[in-house]
């Protein structure tokens, strides 16, 4: 498929951002209609996808306020727009986001305040690969926003060209023909586990002695993976998998949360439910009322 020839889907649609739903060469462009609007490229062909997996970017004139729910990522945002201002899990106070940042796993929820027009940018990244690519551990943004510019001080001429771009296509292209190509060794166990978790088809595997025995680790390296990568205990990636399981499940065909708990490796509906108001801080059933279009947001 060329470039510039986007592959238009019909508004129901539930696009994740993610790589899984269709066969990588006939999602190498998507554009999402309806109150928003949402373009993903995923990078098959380039030199950079050994550590790009996905480039999007929202544009939504009518929205104000967003809650994202943990999705298990790491990425690079630029703002586009007027400044925004967010609370980040756990915390109470506001913070003024800056205007490109790396997002790394949340635990928790993240509530965002728009001051003008929704138009964001993303680059989401191979979590073994942020330390080649940006210096630092992907732990490091866990539960936060790193100002990019404390990174590489060369992304504020970036996020300027960004700005300047006419569209989706020609940023890309902008990224495509910057960023650096890594060539750094990768042990191909990281590489399995990180495929594992940000596999978005039915769970591949039930319990961290299932998992370990998959990668070939022992609990305990598997233990210090998770922490170097997310910054989180083996035994919580396992349970967010079912989590973001269910999440992308209660976006299909319609099904009872009862249904969902099973298909995505939960004990039963209580379980299902208890872990679900544990990562976000309100129901299952309130979710389902109030959810987008795009898995894992709720605007307003």
């Amino acid at each position: 498929m060329k470039v510039g020839n986007p592959l238009i889907l019909c508004d129901n649609f539930k696009c994740t951002l993610a790589k899984h739903f269709l066969p990588p060469m006939l999602m190498e462009y998507l554009s999402l209609s309806g109150t928003m609007h949402t373009d993903v490229h995923i990078p098959v062909r380039s030199a950079l996808s050994n550590y790009i997996t996905a480039y999007w970017e929202t544009t939504a004139p009518g929205i104000t306020r967003e809650v994202i729910l943990p999705q298990g990522i790491v990425e690079m945002v630029f703002n586009l727009s007027d400044p925004m201002q967010g609370i980040l899990p756990y915390k109470n106070a506001m913070i003024l986001a800056p205007d490109y940042f790396l997002q790394g796993w949340n635990s928790h929820i993240v509530h965002v305040h728009y001051t003008g027009p929704q138009h964001l940018f993303g680059i989401r990244l191979q979590p073994y690969m942020v330390k080649p690519f940006l210096g630092i551990l992907p732990s490091a943004s866990k539960d936060t926003l790193i100002d990019l510019s404390l990174i590489k001080p060369g992304f504020r001429n970036l996020w300027h060209r960004l700005n300047e771009a006419p569209g989706f296509t020609e940023r890309v292209a902008i990224i495509e023909n910057e960023f650096p190509v890594l060539t750094e060794s990768i042990c191909t166990r990281t590489q399995y586990f990180c495929h594992l978790l940000s596999y978005t088809g039915e769970h591949p595997f039930q319990s961290i002695d299932e998992l370990s025995r998959q990668i070939c680790y022992s609990s305990r390296q598997l233990n210090r993976k998770a922490q170097g990568l997310f910054g989180v205990c083996a035994e919580e990636l396992v349970i967010h998998k079912k989590f973001r399981r269910a999440v992308e499940m209660m976006h299909g065909n319609q099904q009872s949360l009862t249904d969902i708990a099973y298909q995505a490796g939960f004990y039963d509906q209580a379980h299902f439910c208890r872990t679900f108001k544990n990562f976000t801080g309100f129901t299952a059933k309130q979710y389902q009322a109030q959810k987008s279009e795009l898995p894992f947001h709720i605007f307003s």
